[in-house]
């Protein structure tokens, strides 16, 4: 008997210190969660007056450089402590829970074993009270099973609902706010925001084109003139990189591994890089390449929210600017003989992907769009045909835009709204590579192995025999895609045969050979044209109806990348490292 009270007396010391214990412990706890949601919200983008005025004055300099460094720099601070915060939120949540249970268990116990243990004998079993008993056990049992269901489905519902936690999926409730702060998309985005990167293939245009007379025309790598810093890329890749205010993206791969690099822009920091290895939803199928074309071909695409790439293996990604993942999805494995390598658009909320791949006759090729949020597909329409290569071209014809693509059979104008198709135009060729330009209000496009097309875009329907302005046979390019300057338009063939055409006529200008092969596309800034050879040579002369050099400079390393053009700067991509090249 005295063992029994010495073991209740026992049991209470530690009930009640556990009690104690729970109780501070979560006290603790919810004055630092209280600490925490106040910084939440104060280190929310939406509540930082600096950044709003910061913005004012954007407004009033839209082409200040620095105001906008220091808005992304500020966002991207914010972001990070609001995300931050929140995670601390969602875990403090649950341990403030467990510690009220511990301590809740612990009084309970307290209390019962305070009780005055009752003598049996003075008490009388009636009838149905063991199995009133039994009944108050399974009711106490489903109760307590009810109210930690409940907790677990709050707890999986505060993770979704999570704004822009790390690792949360797509992009919900508040963040879309966030980091529309910065960069809306699609048709609120500053005109200005816009054209002062390089967010997607070949710039803002799709054109190889940029406003900037600062770009260097020399620079040697061996002594490091001119090199404002030179990075190894970890997996290599033939996608040509983009940029964004103070970073610049570009894609790696090998048969089994993929993955994105941000770099900073005035050092060439590895600020972050993602793999997209192990990702649901994503393909497990290793495509069959050709080795010129390798496993990330497609150049990325940025709206200043989300980078989004797509891979050899029909994989597209989309993360944020602080390498968060917010969705992935599988397209399917392309039936492609040299691999795929068309670069995705963005128009109005969707990514546009055209996907041609099979061979005659096999009527699986699409023009798809995806959910920009979500990933999840929009609509997809079926393309009568076969495999390709060349990147979509955006345009604006004065009376709609129009998403204009083309491949062996056919050049092809869509609604980009909707793919609906608006026009096209038949062609032959084959292994169809360059992709269209606009120019002179004409889409100006190559057909390997036939013929180069220039075509009026105000038609409907079957307009081969009604829109096309000219054809020429003069300076067809193989692989690399042309570049124009309104007046004139450039094409370099493999051979080493660069071209001038005009642009209204289609009539030689010009023809030089250079000792040289060439697959990236040229590029036009200042006046001058870059055209960077398979070797690492680059071939700079001027954008004119005269053969005239401006320079000659080369990387050091084979490239088979088109080049990024920012003001004062150029990003060339070589075989092994990127190159920032500045004065």
């Amino acid at each position: 008997m005295n063992a029994d009270k010495k073991y209740i007396r026992l049991s209470c010391r530690i009930a009640a210190a556990l009690a104690v214990v729970a109780c501070a412990f979560s006290l603790v706890v919810a004055l630092l969660m209280v600490l925490s949601l106040t910084a939440v919200r104060e280190s929310s983008p939406l509540n930082m007056t600096v950044i709003d005025q910061l913005r004012a004055s954007l407004k009033e300099n839209p082409a200040d450089e620095t105001i906008k460094t220091k808005i992304r720099d500020l966002d991207l601070i914010s972001r990070r402590m609001y995300f931050s915060g929140v995670t601390s939120l969602r875990t403090g949540s649950f341990v403030l829970l467990g510690g009220i249970v511990v301590a809740l268990i612990s009084l309970k116990c307290l209390a019962v074993l305070r009780k005055k243990r009752p003598d049996p004998r003075e008490y009388s079993v009636g009838p149905g009270a063991l199995e009133a008993a039994v009944t108050a056990r399974w009711v106490i049992a489903g109760i307590t099973v009810a109210l930690l269901t409940c907790a677990g489905v709050v707890g999986v519902l505060e993770r979704r609902g999570s704004v822009g936690a790390p690792g949360s999926g797509a992009p919900v409730g508040l963040k879309e706010d966030i980091v529309a702060v910065v960069a809306p998309a699609g048709p609120a985005l500053p005109p200005t925001e816009f054209l002062t990167n390089w967010p997607a293939f070949r710039g803002p245009t799709g054109c190889g084109t940029a406003p900037y007379t600062n770009l260097p025309v020399a620079w040697d790598v061996k002594s490091g003139k001119g090199i404002v810093w030179k990075v190894t890329i970890p997996l290599p890749g033939m996608s040509s990189p983009i940029v964004w205010g103070n970073r610049v993206f570009v894609t790696g791969a090998t048969e089994v591994k993929r993955e994105l690099y941000c770099y900073e822009t005035a050092k060439g920091v590895l600020l972050w890089k993602t793999d997209f290895d192990v990702q649901a939803g994503g393909s497990t199928n290793i495509p069959k390449i050709f080795q010129d074309t390798g496993y990330a071909a497609p150049t990325s695409l940025t709206d200043g929210r989300l980078v989004y790439s797509i891979f050899a293996n029909g994989d597209v990604a989309a993360v944020d600017l602080c390498a968060n993942k917010m969705w992935i999805t599988s397209l399917g494995l392309p039936d492609n003989k040299y691999g795929y390598s068309c670069s995705p658009l963005l128009h109005d909320g969707k990514l546009l992907v055209q996907f041609d791949h099979g061979a005659e006759g096999g009527k699986t090729s699409q023009l798809i769009a995806l959910d920009t949020v979500t990933g999840k597909k929009l609509w997809g329409i079926p393309r009568p045909v076969t495999e390709s290569w060349p990147s979509p071209l955006l345009i604006d014809t004065g009376k709609g835009l129009q998403l204009v693509t083309m491949a062996n059979e056919f050049i092809i104008s869509h609604d980009p709204a909707n793919g609906r198709e608006i026009w096209r135009v038949k062609c032959g060729g084959s292994d169809v590579a360059p992709s269209p330009i606009y120019a002179g209000g004409l889409v100006i496009a190559t057909v390997t192995s036939e013929s180069i097309y220039a075509i009026r875009p105000d038609g409907q329907g079957d307009v081969t025999a009604t829109h096309v302005a000219w054809k020429s046979e003069d300076g067809v390019s193989d692989v690399a895609s042309p570049v124009s300057n309104g007046d004139v338009v450039f094409f370099a063939h493999s051979g080493g045969t660069v071209t001038c055409l005009d642009v209204q006529t289609g009539k030689i200008v010009w023809d030089k050979s250079l000792e040289a092969e060439f697959y990236a596309s040229p590029v036009i800034a200042g006046g001058n044209v870059y055209l960077v050879a398979r070797n690492g040579d680059v071939f700079i002369f001027k954008a004119g109806r005269k053969y005239e050099d401006s320079g000659k400079a080369s990387l050091g390393e084979p490239s088979d990348c088109s080049p990024a053009l920012v003001s004062g700067r150029i990003f060339m991509r070589g075989a092994t490292n990127l190159f920032c090249i500045g004065n």
